[in-house]
């Protein structure tokens, strides 16, 4: 039996891997994976790496809350991948954008010049978007914040009404590792506040602010019962795997999922918004193989040079296992056919008298058309084996109340894939997502399964008593008790 003992969020040391506290049996909500990227730009238009598009509906999700809270106060949990850095690729062009990040840089202790800002940018990040140091992740949660304006002035409303805010570390937001990004939405948020009390700034921070916001950096337990994680660590492609940062100790060392999302996916969605959005995951390369046939075997051969980007990180098996994809699908196809053709003597057909010439050449085309269809053949193998993720952490969940008697409640987010599953007094939830989902398969119908969320609430004995999954309906303004299907 492993006992937790709840740590006053002040005292709570950075960096600490599992975090416990007490919420004192005040409301818990739990929320995950809004991933907001760069919201609305200056034309009021979405990037096509934008996937959130549900802020006003966020903001009347809080107020509901607001007026059905029970308890003096609640606690609002954002389970991971809240802000998705990975998707913000505005960079500062203009000499009113560097004094802008000059002067967010200042306000968290970083004392940068223009010119060493202007100097930082390498030509990759031109095309790619800023790395991951932590005055460039400071740049674009700026961003972030600027285009999903109402929903961060709402939860800077939800702090001042005298509520909590969590936020735990996902893979699609690690750059929540920088004391410098954290320090810069509690500047924001605490300056939200003060503008509309006609207050100072830090004192609204020091008073409201940093007693109410935590950062979890991967594991949160509540009053020894409730085990919160995004559960990124348990899918492979997405755990980082060693020190949260590289040798030079200026960038994190992220995951091989990440550099995926960045050098490919980026650029797919850019041309072809929300494919990430296509579940189940491996069916995203057919949906571009049937669709933009063309476009999918551009995008193969970006692979080449995602590899070598991923050696020079030493990411070795991984890099292996998708050339070898690559190799399967492309390569070895449209070789075998050059090969084909190239050995062909159509020529020799005038002189064999057995079969008709142009029969012959349209067998030789039907052949040869084979061996490229072999490429489709391949795609949909390898796409099913290689590149699916994970449905369930069901079996982590039962590996932590296997190992921990005390807690009774897990809940994860990661997957999008909302789940709830009852074992004896335990209880497992995955709170799904708040971005749309496509599903490309007849299984499964996903667009009301978005706007998830759990509920925790104490009973009169004291017992954390959790709802089934709730979903926020913004048409009715009201929570839904969300309809799932349990299959085998």
């Amino acid at each position: 039996m492993n006992k937790y003992t709840p740590v006053p969020w002040e005292n709570i040391e950075y960096g600490s891997s599992l975090v416990n506290v007490s919420v004192k049996g005040n409301d818990i909500y739990v929320i995950s994976d809004l991933h907001l990227a760069a919201g609305l730009n200056a034309n009021s238009n979405y990037e096509g790496t934008e996937n959130f598009f549900a802020d006003d509906s966020f903001v009347r999700f809080l107020d509901h809350l607001q007026s059905k809270k029970t308890s003096s106060k609640a606690v609002l949990i954002i389970n991971g991948d809240f802000i998705d850095f990975l998707r913000i690729v505005k960079i500062p062009v203009s000499e009113d954008d560097f004094t802008a990040w000059q002067q967010m840089l200042q306000v968290v202790g970083i004392n940068k010049s223009i010119p060493e800002l202007k100097q930082s940018i390498v030509k990759k990040e031109i095309t790619y978007g800023l790395k991951t140091h932590n005055f460039k992740s400071v740049w674009k949660l700026d961003i972030c914040i600027r285009g999903h304006f109402k929903l961060f002035k709402r939860l800077a409303q939800w702090l001042s009404d005298g509520n909590d805010l969590i936020i735990t570390k996902g893979n699609h937001d690690l750059e929540w590792y920088w004391k410098e990004v954290r320090s810069y939405l509690q500047y924001w948020l605490g300056n939200s506040i003060a503008k509309q009390k006609g207050a100072q700034t830090e004192e609204m921070i020091s008073t409201i602010i940093l007693p109410q916001i935590l950062f979890i950096d991967d594991s949160l337990v509540v009053d020894d019962k409730i085990f919160v994680k995004h559960g990124h660590s348990f899918e492979n492609m997405t755990n980082v795997k060693g020190d949260p940062l590289i040798a030079n100790k200026e960038e994190l060392n992220i995951p091989f999922g990440s550099f995926f999302n960045r050098y490919l996916i980026n650029r797919i969605e850019l041309s072809y918004p929300y494919l990430d959005n296509v579940k189940p995951t491996q069916n995203i390369l057919l949906v571009l193989f049937r669709e933009r046939f063309p476009f999918a075997i551009m995008m193969l051969w970006r692979y080449l040079w995602l590899m070598w980007l991923l050696i020079q990180k030493k990411i070795f098996w991984e890099t292996l296992k998708y050339l070898f994809t690559f190799l399967l699908i492309i390569v070895i196809p449209v070789g075998i056919t050059a090969y084909a053709i190239l050995h062909s003597r159509p020529w020799s057909a005038a002189t064999d008298s057995t079969t008709p010439f142009i029969i012959k050449q349209l067998l030789s085309l039907g052949k040869n058309l084979g061996f490229l269809f072999l490429s489709y053949v391949f795609a949909r193998i390898m796409t099913a084996v290689k590149l699916k993720g994970p449905n369930s952490f069901y079996a982590d969940a039962q590996n932590i109340f296997n190992t921990n008697d005390q807690i009774e409640i897990v809940t994860f987010g990661h997957t999008h894939n909302p789940e709830q599953i009852s074992d004896h007094n335990n209880w497992y939830f995955n709170t799904g997502t708040w971005i749309p989902i496509y599903e490309s398969s007849s299984s499964d119908v996903r667009m009301d399964k978005t706007y998830t969320f759990l509920q925790i609430s104490k009973d009169d004995k004291g017992d954390f008593k959790p709802m089934p999954l709730q979903r926020w309906n913004d048409d009715a303004l009201r929570d839904d008790t969300l309809s799932l299907n349990e299959k085998k």
